[in-house]
């Protein structure tokens, strides 16, 4: 089967332009914009969402085809513990932190087969009285793009979308 992959047009100065990551419906495990994961990794074949949770505290939801392309995990419990086990488990494949003003967590890449997600974002902020967390892991991002500002804007997404989907204001950490 032959995937198409979005070739990013040359800009003037000889650099590759892609397209941006954009937030607009409909959506993916209730946090992610369908165009822009479709965007990031650049799959166009249908993808299987499968979520299992409880929307008030937790929750994950897997993207899969052939095997998963992407999961969401997220909660309001121990965002210091996980975070701590995030720098742990990642911190030595750290392509960046996260911006200040998005919260607390970092951005790997491991470099593994696409099947164990090997792009790994995890993500500790403020919403009201809460500090959720949300994790979300990749198969693949398009040749060319840039996964740190990708996988921000994603997240920066997601955060937004929580704080819609859980009437609060999310800040940072």
């Amino acid at each position: 089967m032959h995937r198409h992959r979005p070739t990013p047009s040359p800009s003037p100065g000889g650099k590759t332009v892609a397209s941006p990551v954009t937030d607009s419906p409909p959506y993916w495990c209730d946090f992610l914009p369908q165009q822009a994961v479709r965007t990031i990794t650049g799959l166009t074949i249908p993808l299987e969402e499968r979520k299992s949770g409880v929307p008030a505290t937790h929750g994950q939801c897997a993207l899969r085809s052939e095997y998963d392309r992407l999961s969401v995990v997220w909660s309001v419990w121990d965002g210091d513990g996980i975070t701590d086990l995030a720098r742990k488990n990642f911190g030595s494949h750290q392509l960046a932190a996260l911006p200040a003003d998005l919260g607390t967590g970092l951005i790997a890449y491991t470099a593994r087969l696409p099947r164990t997600r090997p792009y790994y974002t995890t993500m500790l902020f403020r919403c009201g009285d809460e500090r959720p967390w949300i994790r979300v892991d990749l198969s693949e991002v398009v040749k060319g793009r840039d996964p740190v500002s990708d996988l921000t804007q994603l997240l920066r997404i997601a955060r937004k979308r929580f704080g819609e989907l859980h009437k609060c204001t999310p800040k940072p950490n």
